[in-house]
């Protein structure tokens, strides 16, 4: 596995650190995972929108991957946990896979702790988001409450 710095959109790190400060204090299941994304971004180096590479994978990007051990390749998006779509491959920055994948670029090799296992994943593509589908936020910018009893959040959490 390669050893690479995430970059990290000064938004999304706004956003993303919130979304860790409301989780510590809640009742969220698994705070392990909640530690990792907080190690992550405050390792990660912020840009600003415009200076953060096309192929760099940031909230609500749609990646292509190749797991380095099936040769399958497998299409996500990454998203805020209220928006997790396993159907649809949408899946959760608070997921391992979704904390391994953030901020890392086309052509980096990834490792993820799952359920099942360490997954290892080669990033083949990375495609932004246009205006039109950036993730919802009010008015003031605030997340959305967490919430681990929506359906199918526990299993967003294992991808």
């Amino acid at each position: 596995m390669q050893d690479h710095a995430a970059i990290v959109t000064d938004v999304d790190m706004d956003r993303l650190t919130r979304l860790v400060r409301a989780f510590k204090h809640s009742l969220f299941r698994d705070q392990q995972q909640i530690e990792l994304l907080d190690q992550k971004l405050n390792s990660a180096e912020i840009r600003t929108p415009g200076r953060v590479p096309r192929d760099v994978i940031r909230m609500n990007s749609c990646v292509r991957v190749l797991d380095c051990d099936t040769q399958r390749r497998e299409l996500y998006t990454l998203v805020f946990p209220d928006e997790v779509n396993i159907s649809k491959g949408m899946i959760s920055v608070l997921a391992p896979l979704g904390i391994a994948l953030l901020g890392q670029r086309k052509r980096n090799v990834i490792e993820a702790q799952v359920p099942g296992g360490t997954r290892r994943l080669r990033v083949e593509s990375v495609r932004q988001p246009s205006a039109v589908n950036k993730t919802k936020a009010s008015e003031d910018g605030s997340i959305p409450r967490p919430s681990h009893l929506r359906r199918g959040y526990a299993t967003a959490l294992a991808v």
